[in-house]
């Protein structure tokens, strides 16, 4: 577990991950400090949205020292009304966010919370090639979202009851990618064939960069590389016994 620290308002503040994910959580504990000048953070009833995500502070005391925990909403089983101090989800969901946004050029990301609401296919859940297509919200906590079926005969034509209403979080039990592509702006397309976007295109039918699979484990394999690297040079400097 790696665990993140800053000091807000001389306060120890602990954010924890599974992952090394440094540029996300100090995002989050910038945030923090800087919201802390405007209100009082350390209020139990305080709560960051941030992003995707949401956000809480947990007091704790460890031999008669206390700090805080960033707790996060538990998004894998019920983020309504659960907590976790494990902040992997949301870190890993911000970056994948970022990076789409960043690839793809877009200048005003339209934002999602993990409460908000998306429009899916039952039929397109468990299928290979589906589609996420964006439209104008019609209510407070719609999205504006659709999850439905690749080259769909029966589209626009389906049973009320062939439709259900999910919470963005749910994506990230049966199509966890799908998550990256929330905060883009009205009229955007994605594509994806199984749990990998294949395509993604603006209003117009713009096609818009994107990292892709292909992209992503070279850029592993590239950083084990480097690490690997770095070990043997470590050890080629170590005086011999």
């Amino acid at each position: 577990m790696y665990i993140f620290e800053a000091e807000i308002n001389n306060k120890i503040i602990k954010l924890y991950s599974n992952y090394p994910l440094k540029n996300a959580a100090t995002a989050v504990l910038r945030t923090l400090k800087a919201v802390s000048e405007k209100t009082n953070i350390f209020n139990p009833t305080f709560a960051l949205n941030y992003g995707w995500a949401r956000f809480f502070l947990s007091k704790r005391t460890d031999k008669n020292n206390s700090y805080y925990v960033v707790q996060t909403a538990d998004y894998r089983n019920d983020p309504m009304s659960l907590r976790t101090d494990d902040c992997s989800d949301a870190l890993i969901v911000q970056n994948m966010q970022v990076d789409t946004n960043v690839k793809a050029k877009v200048e005003k990301p339209e934002p999602t919370l993990f409460s908000d609401t998306i429009l899916v296919l039952k039929e397109a859940i468990n299928a290979d090639d589906v589609y996420l297509n964006r439209t104008e919200p019609t209510q407070n906590g719609d999205s504006g979202w659709y999850f439905g079926l690749l080259n769909d005969e029966k589209e626009d034509n389906h049973e009320p009851d062939e439709l259900v209403t999910l919470r963005t979080s749910e994506l990230m039990k049966f199509r966890s990618e799908a998550l990256r592509v929330l905060q883009m702006p009205v009229g955007t397309l994605a594509v994806f064939h199984k749990n990998a976007m294949t395509a993604l295109v603006d209003k117009e039918d713009n096609p818009l960069e994107f990292t892709t699979e292909e992209d992503r484990r070279k850029y592993i394999e590239e950083k084990r590389a480097a690490q690997m690297n770095k070990s043997n040079d470590s050890s080629a400097e170590k005086p011999e016994d």
